[in-house]
């Protein structure tokens, strides 16, 4: 895709997900909504508010951009979302991240939307229509806000940092060690611990300097691509969890308002490995 083409898409991916704003803030406010659970994880919630989010998204990027590949939690099947990326623009899309909160009526959700062209991401949107929060980014060009330019806090130490991190992971009963000693490391040394329910929203809010680092591990492309760029292009830092290369197709990630904080948030991760492993 050239410049044009890729303005053209971020244009019209801004708007579609705006256009889904009000589906949201509909079933946001419809106490009847049909809830379903997927497979046999109580935790792993569906609305049909999310099919109709992710078909208006589907349908009109398939329409402009017929050949382009199309990535979403609710359309793609288990052995589609494991095909590598190739050269095909591919959109990921999360209609309603934080779907536990959607259902209880807690405000923090978001339709995440993201854009990968050659294996880099080009293009991430997050949008909460309940707080009326509208973060985008194209690549190398910025992060923003409702319009506004965003970055992140740009903390170095962790004793100084807000931190990210979402204990309902250990729903996974092979994580719950990894989970918990990470929190209880961080504990003893950042400022306090916070958990949204929504990936893409966390991720969102440390590219705007809320949070200062975020960890997660489980989670699916969709969860975290469109945050990942917010971050990057905000001034972030996006790596594995173990160090190396984000893998866009398997997100388990340290985020971090600088490199420095997150390579101190990588020494914690690689002790608690070490210990749980020892056991």
């Amino acid at each position: 895709m050239d410049d044009r083409q890729l303005e053209e898409a971020y244009e019209l991916a801004c708007r579609l997900t705006k256009e889904c704003g009000p589906i949201v803030l509909d079933g946001f406010l419809n106490i009847s909504k049909t809830v379903e659970t997927k497979g046999n994880r109580h935790w792993d919630v569906v609305t049909d508010y999310d099919r109709r989010v992710e078909e208006v998204l589907i349908q009109g990027l398939k329409k402009r951009f017929p050949d382009h590949r199309m990535l979403g939690e609710e359309s793609t099947t288990a052995e589609n979302r494991r095909e590598p990326l190739d050269q095909r623009p591919t959109w990921i899309i999360d209609p309603i991240d934080g779907t536990n909160n959607f259902v209880r009526g807690v405000k923090f959700i978001a339709i995440s939307v993201a854009l990968v062209v050659g294996g880099d991401l080009k293009i991430g949107i997050v949008f909460n229509p309940c707080l009326d929060e509208f973060y985008s980014a194209a690549k190398g060009k910025g992060a923003f806000l409702n319009g506004q330019k965003i970055t992140t806090s740009g903390i170095q130490d962790l004793k100084s940092s807000l931190v990210g991190h979402e204990f309902s992971i250990a729903s996974h009963q092979g994580a719950r060690p990894y989970i918990f000693g990470r929190g209880c490391e961080f504990i003893k040394e950042c400022t306090g611990l916070r958990a949204f329910g929504s990936a893409a929203l966390t991720l969102a809010y440390l590219a705007s300097g809320n949070i200062d680092v975020y960890t997660i591990e489980m989670l699916a492309p969709w969860d975290i691509a469109a945050g990942a760029l917010l971050i990057r292009e905000a001034g972030g830092t996006v790596m594995n969890i173990n160090g190396g290369e984000y893998d866009i197709l398997k997100p388990d990630i340290i985020a971090a308002a600088s490199d420095k904080l997150a390579q101190r948030v990588l020494e914690i991760v690689r002790k608690v490995n070490d210990d749980v492993e020892q056991k």
